[in-house]
């Protein structure tokens, strides 16, 4: 009697979140099939075991829905370095920071997160869940160009603008790499390199 009680009552926390994880999971697999706009708030409830009126008390509209999607999905993009190690080597940690983003962007379930994203930056809750996501990866990047500027190796530009010279040769394109044709990882890696060495020779540095 008193188990078919608490099954009646609230759910715990661990249950809101685990309700809450298959709600997101279900949301990204029907806005993959259909896109932003096609998708229905009641397809993504029933995918989900919920009722409509529970899935609109979590999520107002698909815009939050989506933007949390983003949230949880982009959390593989989230790396930890030892940044004291990395300072002592800042282009070293550059390297590995660059090229395990290239990886993780360039993955399947990122690339279709990226192009279903841009068919909704109009939404503005869509818009605040990818530049919180662009703030936390972009701020070890930031501390590492820093460290590098400092000790000589990378030149004196501003640190925001280097950092975006860095992603576009070394990781913006990586979305676009499996649709150029690239058949395997040492290909990416072979680009990764070229790019790189760019740097390296000094073509970016600036007279002073």
């Amino acid at each position: 009697m008193e188990g078919s009680k608490r099954k009646r009552g609230r759910p715990s926390e661990a249950e809101r979140r685990a309700i809450d994880e298959h709600v997101i999971d279900a949301a990204f697999a029907i806005f993959r099939a259909q896109g932003f706009d096609a998708t229905r708030m009641d397809k993504v409830a029933a995918a989900a075991g919920i009722t409509k009126m529970s899935l609109y008390r979590r999520f107002p509209g698909k815009g939050e829905l989506l933007a949390e999607v983003i949230e949880r999905q982009s959390a593989q993009l989230q790396i930890d370095i030892p940044l004291p190690k990395a300072i002592a080597d800042p282009i070293a940690g550059i390297k590995v920071l660059m090229w395990t983003y290239r990886e993780r962007i360039g993955a399947d379930k990122m690339l279709a997160l990226q192009r279903l994203a841009l068919t909704a930056l109009p939404d503005a809750s869509v818009r605040r869940a990818l530049a919180d996501v662009r703030a936390r990866y972009v701020a070890p990047v930031d501390v590492l160009v820093d460290a590098a500027k400092a000790c000589g190796t990378l030149p004196r530009l501003p640190t925001e603008e280097l950092r975006e010279i860095l992603f576009d040769l070394l990781v913006n394109d990586a979305a676009s790499l499996p649709l150029h044709g690239y058949s395997s990882v040492d290909d990416q890696r072979r680009v990764f390199l070229q790019r790189w060495s760019v740097l390296e020779k000094g073509l970016l540095r600036v007279d002073t």
